[in-house]
């Protein structure tokens, strides 16, 4: 059943322009919080730190020791979370580097099936993975020490481990950060009063008073973004709330995604038609904007009005794509949607226009609004496996031909939409596992 409450992230807004000398503290923390995450990237964002980073406290006692909070000035309800907050980032990007090499042991023609079984053995077993990496004794429970015996017999272990050295060389990418565009805050660096909230500065004792659009509190992590150009900020706040039920949400139907067209159901019922005009005009706006930038880069053009403008086509889209998925929930009335798993982007090819549309596929936030709106809605979203759906005939289950999008199957004479069919195909293949 899905959870009886989700994470919302809600924004508040200031009622008034920030004073020039109250955005200047605000950036100043912004600024060090940039260093502090940097800082942290550069120092533990390599191999040798690996086992520093889980779960964190010996980073914590170690910037503790830097003196760079002394240095900086920096209150520590702003260094700690920028500490933690690098951290987190640095798990994300092992969990990325993981991912990659394990696709690379996958299409690796030259290990054998015991090497890829070895391999995946070791990243998965974080004491394995990490004496490997840092070329030191491996020690392991009487359990997992059998099981690891079993696992490296027949396999040639300093190659493979030489070889999961090298990927991780290869793959693992230091991070570092030119943002100053906003900063996290403990509940005790805030106060809401007065219409508004009191933050804390580098100041002692001494707070910026920003008035808000709304009298909500919150007693929660914030996130605050800045806007210094426009004298703004806006505040992000996660908040608990509790899903909607509907007695009349009762159908399972299968769902196709596309980059022309949105959303098409197994009813062949189309939501998000216009898709492909915004997502043109967006990837058009970048394409072009590139090219002058490229063009003209030794006199130095602003990126300000550009940067503006594709804001503006991304809201456009988002706007769209939103309207889209709660007319679909509201029109299909589902209890259960079954949809596809994605496919990777696909590979470049001779049309330059084209290309820039694939690569600009906002098929992500797509996935994560209809995510989140079917948690919202307590509506089950099930992934299916997606190979071959859109070229297995839904009717008879042979594999058909596609062409101007439509499907055709020579075995029973089924013609129908491509996206149609390979949504009947995810309904079919849900309720087959369910």
């Amino acid at each position: 059943m899905p959870s009886s409450t989700i994470c919302k992230t809600v924004r508040q807004y200031n009622r008034e322009p920030i004073p020039e000398t109250d955005m200047r503290k605000l950036q100043e923390i912004a600024k060090d919080y940039r260093a502090v995450k940097n800082y942290v990237y550069q120092r533990y964002g390599g191999m040798k730190s690996l086992p520093k980073i889980y779960p964190g406290y010996t980073v914590q006692n170690e910037m503790t020791a830097s003196g760079l909070r002394a240095s900086l000035g920096l209150p520590s309800v702003y260094f700690y979370l920028a500490v933690f907050d690098a951290l987190g980032d640095i798990k994300n990007q092992w969990t990325q580097t993981k991912s990659r090499i394990e696709k690379c042991i996958r299409e690796n023609e030259n290990l054998s099936p015991e090497d890829r079984h070895y391999l995946r053995f070791v990243m998965k077993q974080s004491d394995c993975f990490e004496a490997i990496l840092l070329e030191k004794e491996l020690q392991l429970s009487e359990a997992w020490e059998k099981t690891f015996q079993e696992v490296r017999a027949g396999v040639e272990e300093k190659r493979l481990n030489q070889y999961l050295r090298r990927q991780v060389r290869r793959h693992l990418r230091k991070m570092h950060t030119d943002a100053v565009d906003g900063f996290s805050i403990s509940k005790k660096a805030y106060r809401y009063d007065d219409h508004g909230i009191y933050l804390a500065i580098k100041e002692k004792r001494k707070r910026v008073f920003i008035p808000l659009t709304d009298n909500n509190r919150y007693a929660k992590q914030l996130y605050v973004r800045i806007f210094p150009g426009e004298g703004n900020v806006v505040i992000h706040a996660p908040v608990e709330m509790r899903v909607r039920q509907h007695e009349d949400y009762r159908r399972e139907i299968g769902l196709a995604v596309g980059i022309r067209t949105m959303f098409v159901t197994d009813s062949g019922s189309i939501y998000g038609d216009k898709y492909s005009d915004y997502q043109y005009a967006l990837s058009e706006y970048v394409r072009e904007g590139n090219i002058r930038y490229r063009k003209n880069k030794e006199k130095n053009p602003g990126r300000k009005k550009y940067t503006a403008g594709r804001e503006r086509l991304e809201e456009a889209l988002h706007t769209y794509i939103n309207a889209e998925i709660n007319r679909m929930l509201r029109t299909e009335k589902p209890a259960v949607i079954y949809l596809p798993k994605l496919p990777q982007s696909s590979k470049a090819g001779v049309n330059k226009r084209i290309n820039s549309s694939v690569n600009m596929w906002q098929r992500g936030y797509v996935r994560n609004r209809l995510n989140q709106k079917c948690k919202e809605q307590s509506i089950h979203l099930i992934e299916v496996f997606g190979k071959d759906i859109s070229r297995e005939c839904s009717q008879c289950g042979a594999i058909g031909e596609k062409g101007n999008a439509v499907f055709s199957c020579k075995a029973c004479g089924a013609k129908l939409s491509e996206r149609e069919n390979a949504a009947k195909n995810a309904l079919k293949r849900g309720q087959a596992r369910s």
